[in-house]
């Protein structure tokens, strides 16, 4: 990228330093991923000007050959950061098809001056050493932590569940938001794995990175005892973390604490640190699960990072960032081909991509069972491994003894990961096993409250079960939590269209289309809704789109299916739910209760399909 480092560049309450490779909102540093903020520089510097794709991505990307969805991912990570992620963009502008443009003015100035300066984003020879530090404070601000909760006098006796912050970071020199949550995902994984305290996810918390809020009032938000805060500080020669063990009832502090150590000590005092852990843990644990506790998942700094990046973006959902996942769960093995939980990640996300039909089930699931089996072959007390297995044989494998095995076995490794109870509850209620199902789903709400994909799950469950009220009320309170959660709208659409409200299920199909869009699944289910409410011509529209689609993409036998379910077409909705069942289709694991089905229901064929797939 050329050169204009010797200059400032100030846009509304922002000022961009490319010398520090900084960005500040009224003084204050906002973190920026290195190509996201080359993005930034790239748009200001033509401030109100079209930005075609291929110039940024020649400029970003040079020697590199990447997809477009990367510049996208960059471009949504910056309009986050910028604020600018509404409605209305207000800083930059898409021009579909072609590229972007900065619509803020940019005022650009002379030579920074020293107070301006701050510690470059430019990653130094010592993060690797920082990153590896930190994981091994984590191990020991655990022991303590720990041993404090136990104490059978006191206050802390009364804690039994727990939020950990993103800790911050100062005086370092990387800026990126992901080393904030490092330190938490560390204390949070093998707090979680003891099974005797309640911890918050990292997918909880993440969202209060570099956050201004009141520790005390994000655990009442997160509806947790206590909450632990603290910060990183990385100095010339030692690593310092410091800690506070806060009580939310009343604000009190409980612990704090603060620990330094010196980088090129760090991995030879880990076996000391990790005895001492298991000395000072009152707790009564099995041996395993000791070992499991003293253990890093990774010696390995930057696949931890990238392992962290991966389940960032898993989170997310989306087509784009599913995608970027793979990639940083990919790099993690490369760097670290025994880091089992970055194996378990990759299976994850390929589980994911098939269940939202952004890959083809048979390759997606592919690629998750060797990736799970292989975290299983380095770790088999991975709970994260099992619950993806547990996936596998349920969606793709349609092997439901083997598939219930694995979501039991992953609870009972870590009963704190509430993704297993998630998943389990969607294997119960594929299985007409609906009082059992909102056992487990309401577990997993316990653990993770504010989790949208769970109380997206509460409401699917409501929904399989034809209380259409409760489950309409359950998405409505995910899309209170954050109206961007598209699938919120999907579901909320697809249960209008159960009870027979067409009109409402477009408007929500629509909505969703809005924030995410290019889903033929989403398609799928609008002209069934379509078909239904008698427009029988838009309906088949959508049928001509999607085949269309189907050379150049995948798109699932199921959502023909079901818009010639809506057409009334039996033979033909019975044809392509066939070719859904030889494609392994992730949705016909749920024909035995979807009401949707319910025009084919009484049809002999759609009960001999049901028995080939062991569900009668």
């Amino acid at each position: 990228m050329e050169n204009h480092s010797r200059h400032l560049y100030e846009f509304g309450a922002f000022r961009v330093n490319p010398a520090e490779r900084l960005l500040l909102r009224e003084g204050q540093p906002v973190p920026l991923k290195a190509k996201v903020f080359d993005v930034l520089l790239v748009l200001i510097r033509r401030s109100g000007h079209l930005v075609e794709k291929s110039e940024i991505m020649t400029a970003i990307w040079p020697d590199s050959f990447v997809e477009e969805s990367n510049l996208t991912v960059s471009v949504s990570l910056l309009r986050k950061a910028l604020g600018d992620d509404g409605d209305e963009h207000k800083y930059i502008q898409t021009v579909s098809g072609r590229g972007y443009r900065f619509l803020g003015e940019v005022r650009e100035l002379g030579k920074p001056k020293d107070e301006l300066s701050a510690p470059p984003h430019r990653r130094s020879p010592r993060l690797s050493v920082f990153y590896s530090v930190c994981l091994i404070l984590a191990i020991l601000m655990v022991a303590v932590v720990i041993a404090r909760f136990r104490k059978p006098s006191g206050v802390q006796a009364e804690i039994h569940s727990l939020a950990v912050l993103p800790f911050q970071v100062l005086g370092s020199d990387d800026a990126h938001g992901y080393l904030s949550l490092g330190m938490a995902d560390a204390i949070i994984t093998r707090l979680g794995s003891t099974g005797q305290i309640a911890v918050r996810p990292t997918s909880a918390v993440g969202q209060y990175a570099n956050s201004q809020s009141d520790p005390v009032a994000i655990g009442r938000q997160q509806k947790v005892d206590a909450i632990l805060t603290g910060h990183l500080e990385a100095l010339s020669d030692r690593t310092r973390v410091t800690a506070q063990l806060v009580r939310v009832a009343d604000g009190a502090l409980l612990w704090a604490g603060t620990f330094e150590k010196s980088p090129d000590q760090m991995f030879a005092l880990e076996d000391e640190m990790a005895e001492r852990i298991v000395h000072l843990m009152p707790l009564r644990l099995s041996l395993g699960a000791k070992a499991r506790l003293a253990r890093p998942s990774t010696e390995n700094s930057k696949a931890y990072q990238l392992y962290l990046e991966g389940r960032y973006f898993w989170n997310k959902r989306t087509k784009e960032a599913l995608h970027r996942s793979i990639e940083d769960f990919q790099q993690a093995t490369t760097q670290d081909g025994q880091f089992a939980l970055a194996y378990a990640g990759l299976a994850d996300t390929y589980v994911q991509m098939a269940a939202s039909g952004v890959e083809p089930s048979r390759r997606a699931f592919e690629g998750a069972k060797t990736a799970a089996l292989r975290s299983l072959q380095l770790d088999n007390s991975l709970a994260e491994a099992h619950a993806s297995l547990g996936m596998i044989y349920f969606y793709y494998e349609r092997n439901w003894h083997e598939a219930e095995q694995q979501f039991q076995t992953a609870i009972a490794l870590n009963p704190n990961y509430a993704v297993a109870y998630d998943r389990y509850a969607l294997f119960l209620a594929a299985m007409a096993r609906q009082e059992e199902s909102f056992v487990q789903v309401r577990h997993a709400q316990e653990l993770d409250p504010l989790s949208l994909d769970i109380n997206t799950v509460v409401g699917r469950i409501f929904y399989l079960s034809r209380h259409y009220d409760r489950s309409v009320d359950a998405y409505r309170k995910v899309i209170d939590l954050d109206p961007y959660w598209a699938r919120a709208y999907t579901r909320l659409g697809t249960t209008y269209a159960a009870e027979g409200a067409f009109a409402d299920a477009i408007r929500e199909f629509g909505e969703s289309e809005r924030l995410a869009g290019g889903d033929p699944y989403l398609d799928g289910l609008l002209g069934y809704a379509q078909a239904r409410s008698g427009n029988t011509l838009k309906a088949r529209e959508l049928l001509e789109q999607l085949t269309r689609r189907s050379r150049r993409e995948n798109v699932p036998a199921y959502s023909m299916a079901i818009v010639y379910v809506g057409l009334g077409e039996r033979d033909k909705a019975l044809e392509w739910l066939d070719n859904a069942f030889q494609d392994r289709s992730t949705y016909l694991v749920y024909a035995k209760i979807d009401p949707l089905l319910d025009p084919v229901r009484s049809d002999p064929r759609f009960a001999a399909l049901l028995h080939r797939m062991g569900l009668l």
